[in-house]
């Protein structure tokens, strides 16, 4: 059977409308039994709680983006040039306005491809000289040299297709350098190339892989695409080169893993639902990250015992979410455990309209994230969250005691109060362990493009395919972070493999090409205590 969400049958679709239609009815009736009968509780509860969730739905579905406050300043949209909290700080050198990466140039800085120049014809001049009544014709007029009228036109040239022919050369030892008695013949080498015999480039195999997990085009899109610029190519040979990249990759995927959990600031995980097209049951794109690259994982469950696999071998801490499931790792050797401020901030910010003392809470852990954002060294954190950090954090507290008798239970607060009340050990982790920021919104970044791409081709049609998209989200999402750009770092790993060469990780190019950077200096593995 196919799942509802990929259901395409029209009649099919009517069948399960007629069918949830039914089942609302129904359910109107018993709640109107229920009233009728007068169940004071349950009629409370069934009003508390059904207005909870619609107004968080509201929320969600028909709110602003941006969850701010009025009256506050909220960041202006988009990132450049923003300040980098100390746990966002690149690896590789960073200039005044960020990383060093590889940028692409503005618009003004754009090489010239060539220039046009526009002569007029002698018919044109012949109709100038009659306007201004000369009988002279076009020999009245002079050409000026070096003297003209420019201006500056940005076009685009269409993506081209074209077969190149390679041909490598032959060598014959001659006879007198020849003392083996055979015929010795050489040839000279080809190009780099993803498979031997592969009448594809690897520009072309990059292209379509960056298209697809870089810019979210599915693949028979990007067919059809070709299909109108002359190529003629089906979607099981462009889903080959990807595979082929992705096979590639595996070689630097490991030491990803390594390089982030080998690196002071702590270790994000988060999780999304993918699909395996034809499966009822939603599997999971699991995303390990912080500030020095992004680890993908793809498994048909969102037990923790994924989480804890992800996480074998290491020793620092983890910021996670709620979920239960990642409770486990609390009885980890060597892993401490800190929760995310921003889903708490949520449970508030999403219950303000109804219940306005609710900002009270938002506004206290907006000063928590302002105070993070003040110090320029990790030291100055340090002692800020001895201090500042420590004391809002009891203000907070304080407010939560006196808050929770004044609500019901099923009010909407007393959950967000519940939900901060019953973590607190983990959310006051951060005032203990330096390495740890107030979000996990690292992670969730790390999945926004694999949302994006699910949303875009629904999923992936079995699980080698979900294999090869972690494979290249991890590379592309890790260039990104050390200030690569994801095309050139994966030809750089293929044309290293094809000579025999180990690759360097996306972290290990980044340090060599820009340099450590030298504005911010991160403690040792170890130092991680307030």
């Amino acid at each position: 059977m196919v799942p509802l969400e990929q259901e395409k049958n029209i009649e099919v679709l009517r069948q399960y409308s007629i069918l949830a239609t039914r089942e609302v009815e129904l359910l109107r009736k018993v709640i109107a039994d229920v009233q009728a009968q007068n169940a004071e509780g349950l009629q409370a509860w069934l009003h508390h709680d059904l207005r909870d969730q619609l107004s968080r739905i509201q929320k969600k579905f028909y709110g602003f983006g941006r969850e701010g406050l009025k009256g506050k300043d909220s960041r202006p949209v988009g990132h450049a040039g923003q300040q980098l909290k100390l746990h966002g700080k690149r690896a590789q050198e960073e200039g005044e306005q960020g990383s060093a990466s590889e940028k692409k140039q503005p618009l003004e800085q754009v090489a010239v491809s060539h220039a046009l120049d526009y002569e007029m014809s002698k018919d044109d001049l012949e109709v100038e000289s009659k306007i201004r009544e000369m009988e002279a014709g076009h020999k009245a007029w002079r050409k000026i040299n070096k003297f003209y009228q420019e201006s500056v036109e940005i076009t685009v040239t269409e993506r081209v297709y074209t077969k190149v022919i390679h041909r490598q050369h032959k060598y014959r030892l001659k006879d007198e350098h020849n003392k083996t008695g055979k015929e010795v013949i050489i040839t000279a080498p080809g190009p780099v190339k993803l498979k031997a015999g592969c009448q594809y480039s690897v520009d072309f195999a990059l292209a379509v892989v960056s298209d697809k997990y870089e810019y979210h085009l599915p693949l028979e899109r990007q067919r059809r695409k070709m299909e109108a610029a002359g190529l003629n190519i089906d979607v099981k040979t462009l889903y080959s080169q990807c595979q082929a990249v992705a096979e590639h990759m595996e070689s630097v995927i490991e030491r990803i893993r390594q390089d982030i959990m080998n690196d002071f600031c702590a270790v994000h995980i988060d999780e999304s639902p993918w699909l395996i097209l034809g499966e009822e049951k939603k599997g999971q794109m699991w995303a390990m990250s912080n500030r020095v690259g992004s680890y993908y994982q793809y498994e048909p469950t969102r037990s923790g015992a994924v989480a804890e696999e992800m996480l074998n071998g290491y020793r620092g801490a983890v910021l996670t979410d709620a979920l239960a499931a990642y409770n486990r790792l609390k009885d980890l050797e060597g892993v401490r455990k800190g929760l995310c401020w921003a889903h708490v901030r949520r449970e508030f910010y999403e219950r303000m309209d109804d219940f306005p003392a609710a900002e009270i809470m938002v506004r206290m852990i907006d000063e928590l994230f302002d105070l993070e954002a003040k110090p320029e060294t990790f030291e100055d954190l340090r002692s800020l969250r001895k201090t500042e950090s420590k004391e809002v954090i009891h203000r907070m507290q304080a407010w939560l005691l006196e808050q929770s008798p004044k609500y019901l239970p099923g009010d909407g607060i007393t959950k967000a109060i519940n939900y901060a009340a019953s973590h607190w050990p983990d959310l006051t982790t951060f005032l203990r362990d330096l390495s740890l920021p107030l979000s996990n919104n690292d992670a969730e970044r790390a999945l926004r493009h694999v949302i994006l791409g699910r949303k875009n081709f629904a999923g992936s049609k079995t699980i080698n395919g979900a294999d090869v998209a972690t494979a290249l989200y991890t590379v592309i999402e890790t260039t990104k972070k050390v200030g690569l750009q994801p095309k050139d770092y994966m030809k750089y790993v293929i044309t290293e493999r094809w000579h025999g060469r180990i690759p360097k990780t996306p972290l290990e190019f980044s340090l060599d090409k820009f340099g450590r950077n030298s504005k911010t200096i991160f403690p040792a593995k170890d130092a991680w205590q307030i």
